[in-house]
C-alpha cells in the first residue's frame, strides 16, 4: 500500500490487490471516498490512514462500479452514505469470478441515481453522471477544477479491458470521457494517468479488433501481441500485459468482434 497527495485536500489510495485505487476528498474533518479498495488488508489500512493521518470520517462513498476489486472498504465505514448508480446489482452479478465471500461480505449501496448528480464537497464541485461501458452501471465522476476524471474500469491503463461488455459500448464510454479534455485521469487500477489515456485506450481497441478479424483460429489470436495493437509510442506496464491476456482469453471465449463491427454505419442510418 502506498498514499499519494495531488491537491491540498485530496489524496489517492494504491492497493496491493490487483493494483485498486481509492480516493479521498477531505474538508473540515469529513472524508468523500471514491471507490473502496479490493482486500481487507488493503482497506484497514486506507480507513488508518484517513482516521489516523488525515483525522477525518468517511461520510460518504461514490462507487464508480459495483465489483468485488473496489468493495472491501464498504463495511469498515458503517455510518457513511454508499452512493452508486441505480443498476448496480446487475453489475456485482455479472462478475465472472465472484466468490462466496464476495457475497458474504457484500454491502448495498444506501442511495442511487439515474443519469447524473452535481453536488460540492468542500471547495470541489463534483459532477457524477452514468457512462456505461465495460461495466454498465459505471459512474464517471468529473472535478473540472482540478482538471481531474475518475473513469472506474473505462480503461486499465493504456489499455481498455472487454470482460463481459461489448467493445463498441466500451469505445462509446472512452469517447465520452475524451471529451472532457482532462489532463488527469483515475482509473480504478494503476493510479493516475495522462489525458492521452483515454485515446490510448480507443486506438487499442481498434487495433486488437483489427488483429482479431485477421486471425483464422483461436491460437492465433492468443497469439497478438499487446505491442501491436497500442497506440504509438506508447510501451507496456506488467499489469496491462495481463489484462490484454485476459482480452484474448475472453475474446476467444465469447468470439467477440465476430460481429457488431458496423455499429457505425447502422448508426448513421438511424441519425
Amino acid at each position: 500500500m502506498r498514499v499519494e497527495q495531488i491537491e491540498d485536500d485530496i489524496w489517492i489510495f494504491h492497493g496491493d490487490f490487483y493494483e485498486s485505487v481509492a480516493t479521498v476528498f477531505v474538508h473540515r474533518g469529513k472524508a468523500l471516498l471514491i471507490d473502496a479498495l479490493g482486500s481487507d488488508a488493503d482497506a484497514q489500512w486506507m480507513q488508518a490512514y484517513i482516521e489516523g493521518n488525515l483525522l477525518a470520517a468517511v461520510k460518504m462513498i461514490v462507487m464508480t462500479h459495483y465489483m468485488s476489486d473496489h468493495m472491501a472498504g464498504l463495511r469498515l465505514f458503517p455510518g457513511a452514505q454508499i452512493l452508486a448508480h441505480r443498476d448496480y446489482l446487475y453489475t456485482y452479478l455479472s462478475q465472472r469470478h465472484r466468490t462466496q465471500d464476495d457475497d458474504a461480505s457484500y454491502v448495498a449501496p444506501t442511495a442511487t441515481y439515474s443519469q447524473e448528480l452535481n453536488f460540492t464537497w468542500g471547495a470541489r464541485d463534483i459532477r457524477l453522471f452514468h457512462n456505461p461501458g465495460k461495466t454498465f452501471c459505471a459512474t464517471a465522476i468529473d472535478v473540472p477544477r482540478c482538471d481531474l476524471v475518475f473513469c472506474g474500469d473505462a480503461l486499465v491503463g493504456n489499455i481498455a479491458y472487454i470482460g463481459s461488455s461489448a467493445p463498441s459500448l466500451i469505445d462509446n464510454g472512452l469517447a465520452n470521457l475524451e471529451r472532457l479534455h482532462r489532463g488527469r485521469i483515475v482509473p480504478g487500477h494503476i493510479g493516475v494517468l495522462g489525458g492521452g489515456a483515454f485515446s490510448h485506450a480507443r486506438i487499442y481497441l481498434k487495433r486488437l479488433g483489427d488483429r482479431v478479424r485477421a486471425c483464422r483460429d483461436a491460437d492465433a489470436i492468443a497469439n497478438i501481441q499487446i505491442e501491436e495493437c497500442l497506440a504509438p509510442g506508447v510501451q507496456p506496464v506488467p499489469f496491462e500485459v495481463e489484462w490484454h491476456g485476459r482480452n484474448l482469453g475472453v475474446i476467444a471465449e465469447r468470439r467477440v468482434f465476430s460481429v457488431g463491427h458496423d455499429a457505425s454505419r447502422v448508426a448513421a442510418v438511424y441519425a
